[in-house]
């Protein structure tokens, strides 16, 4: 795929002062912050570390040298060797102390602003492309053919059922439906404020970075933002660092264009409630406000797919005015027996473990031993995963022992869930007396 021919044409990179967004003022205070950092800077260099061409970082340098801010120093193969004058240095730390920030120029909201709505995504996708999306996970074909509709819509998506049926896996794997880039800048001025956006934690820039594009900014593939229990409505609105004076995204923002995962819904530190009122206006509108310290207020568009993932009883999460704000409900519940033993066939695989005849058997046996009535995706991997480590422990090959996987269940499954309780607070069944005797064999006829 072409990522030249995806990006919008208007982001070519400027070549002149005119041809800049933001106001070149924070051009000349960035210029002398980097001046700040280093006894002897270059054009050619204050060009690479700001991202604007030498062009303009020459006519900035021009103009600072006319004021008596810059002492030039020579050249060096055709580039100027500079550093700050007293005067300068007194201009560059009174810029400092305002803010800080001194990494690549940032663009304006209003370039921010039209970027983001361009670069809503044109969605164009059916049953194979969605079955191929999830191609790693075991899926009925009516849940495929619910997650493809809702995606489309691009409006808000509510995941609920029991925990351990997936509804996490398939909440990430999402983002995986565009087929397309975005581009998202490094940082964005706001009435002289420095707003960071670009988050190396949380963007995945692509290998190969078109050439010609305005290196404020960088192409990325759509981002896919997680927040969990440690949410707070804090996360939502700008921070500000009190040293820098620089200002950080909040979490929607740095998910614009992508998806925006609520994982764990309800059991954040803040009420369900609460969080869905602050975003009534961004979900229908498509667009979000924020504040400055300073009490100014702005806009930021809200191009983003909520996904919200729960296990818990979504009628204790909220009431029918709730829900009618989340427009696509996708229940994800139990795997039936064939899906069961798929995904322990991939579970297998995946960790490396030899399968025996018996073995999807077995798993399911033991689950429901357990007092598990209910088959869930993520018995076959947790138990695998258990299994892995006892085989390490014991420095044996890895392969799904009967023993083994008992022993895995013992410590995976809550003690008392099924069976009675002894002196000794141990499980016990008919399977468990079985499998402790000598031969430690359980029949494999289904």
């Amino acid at each position: 795929m072409d990522v030249q021919r995806l990006i919008p044409q208007n982001l070519r990179a400027p070549t002149s002062v005119r041809d800049l967004d933001i106001d070149v003022q924070h051009v000349e205070d960035l210029f002398l912050r980097r001046g700040l950092r280093t006894e002897r800077s270059s054009i050619r260099k204050v060009a690479e570390e700001i991202g604007l061409s030498p062009t303009i970082v020459t006519a900035v340098f021009e103009d600072l040298k006319s004021r008596q801010l810059l002492d030039v120093l020579g050249l060096d193969r055709n580039d100027y060797q500079f550093s700050l004058t007293e005067r300068g240095r007194e201009r560059a730390q009174a810029s400092y102390n305002r803010c800080a920030y001194s990494g690549i120029a940032p663009v304006s909201l209003t370039r921010y602003q039209e970027i983001c709505h361009e670069l809503r995504p044109d969605i164009t996708i059916n049953s194979a492309i969605v079955n191929a999306a999830f191609s790693d996970l075991v899926l009925s074909q009516r849940t495929i053919d619910r997650i493809g509709p809702a995606f489309v819509a691009q409006r808000s998506i509510f995941f609920y059922g029991p925990a351990g049926t997936g509804k996490t896996s398939l909440s990430e794997r999402l983002v995986r439906l565009y087929n397309d880039w975005i581009v998202i800048p490094h940082a964005i001025e706001v009435d002289g404020s420095i707003v960071t956006v670009f988050d190396p934690t949380l963007h995945k820039p692509v290998t190969n970075q078109p050439a010609g594009f305005d290196p404020r900014w960088i192409v990325c593939e759509r981002p896919l933002v997680v927040a969990g229990g440690e949410l707070e409505l804090s996360m939502l609105q700008l921070k500000r660092d009190p040293v820098s004076n620089v200002y950080s995204a909040p979490l929607q923002m740095k998910a614009n264009n992508g998806v925006l995962l609520i994982d764990d819904f309800g059991r954040q530190l803040i009420q369900p409630g609460a969080l869905l009122n602050r975003w009534i206006v961004p979900l229908e509108r498509r667009i979000d406000y924020l504040s400055l310290d300073s009490g100014l207020k702005f806009v930021i568009p809200f191009e983003v797919l909520v996904v919200f993932s729960t296990n818990l009883d979504p009628m204790k999460l909220g009431d029918d005015a709730f829900f009618r704000r989340i427009q696509n409900k996708i229940f994800v519940g139990a795997t039936t027996t064939d899906e069961f033993d798929r995904i322990v066939e991939m579970a297998a695989e995946k960790y490396c473990l030899k399968l025996e005849e018996d073995s999807a058997w077995l798993v399911r046996t033991i689950c429901r031993e357990f007092g598990r009535s209910r088959l869930y995706p993520t018995y076959p991997h947790d138990l695998f995963r258990i299994v892995r480590s006892i085989c390490d422990y014991e420095c044996v090959p890895y392969e799904i022992d009967r023993r083994h996987l008992w022993s895995a269940a013992e410590l995976y499954f809550t003690v008392g869930s099924g069976g009675d309780w002894n002196d000794d607070h141990e499980v016990v069944n008919s399977l468990s007396l079985e499998m402790s005797g000598a031969a430690g064999v359980v029949g494999a006829t289904q």
